[in-house]
């Protein structure tokens, strides 16, 4: 698709979902995902009706949509995090193991009804909706040079306006959840490195919590940053599981 400089402008400022100001977990993601069948123009049309006419929370010149609509059950990202949301509002590790009929029902509902809604939210790093990383649909956009802007891993990484105010109003947003547990799935190395700018005093210690799952973890603010939520190449149910062990163990949530 051609994306015109208004909707450039909107899905720019437009960082994330849910109510950002008082989530007690902060999911930090990559980018929107796709609804509309996987198809990005009915989506981006989609996202712009409902930013435009639902409560939206304002963050300095950006804002949030507090209206996302039917999240899909089936996404694996969101079944991990809705698992770790009840284990953490529960005190109960059950969550992150293997469920009975009724404890998926439990999850889908939650899905259904209360993520990114009630005690969650998410801000994501880059602007443009994708179904996968794998297929690229914006015509007028270098594919490449929009993905150096958003690589905060690089030495010299290009400046490009777009990113510039994206950056600034992500900071506000995790200014304004600063009481939030914050919790990075996937890109932890562009993830640390993206907080370092925003936030030049913020310090991460390194931790190993098994073989497969080593974490970031800043205090101030609280910040985790792992690899992916999935069963196929992340941390998988047992790195999450050892995740929720250490929020509960330090008190984090």
């Amino acid at each position: 698709m051609i994306l015109s400089n208004e909707q450039l402008s909107l899905l720019v400022r437009c960082i994330g979902g849910g109510p950002i100001n008082t989530a007690k977990i902060l999911i930090f993601g990559n980018e929107l995902g796709t609804s509309e069948g996987g198809n990005t123009e009915r989506t981006i049309a989609h996202f712009e009706k409902n930013w435009t006419t639902d409560k939206i929370l304002q963050i300095g010149s950006g804002f949030s949509s507090l209206n996302i609509g039917i999240p899909p059950v089936n996404s694996i990202f969101l079944q991990f995090i809705s698992r770790m949301a009840l284990a953490i509002r529960h005190h109960d590790d059950r969550f992150l193991k293997t469920l009975t009929p009724a404890g998926k029902a439990f999850v889908n509902d939650y899905i259904m009804h209360e993520l990114y809604r009630t005690d969650t939210a998410i801000i994501n790093l880059r602007p443009l909706p994708q179904s996968t990383e794998r297929h690229w649909n914006y015509e007028n956009i270098n594919e490449k040079d929009y993905y150096k802007q958003y690589n905060f891993t690089l030495r010299n990484k290009p400046s490009d306006t777009w990113s510039d105010i994206r950056s600034q109003i992500l900071k506000e947003g995790f200014e304004l959840a600063k009481n939030s547990l914050i919790l990075g799935a996937g890109d932890k190395n562009n993830k640390r490195a993206f907080f370092k700018y925003i936030f030049p005093n913020i310090k991460f210690e390194e931790i190993t919590l098994n073989l497969q799952t080593q974490i970031y973890i800043s205090h101030q603010p609280k910040i985790i940053l792992s690899n992916y939520y999935d069963n196929r190449n992340g941390i998988r149910l047992i790195g999450l599981g050892d995740i929720f062990k250490y929020i509960s163990y330090n008190k984090l949530a």
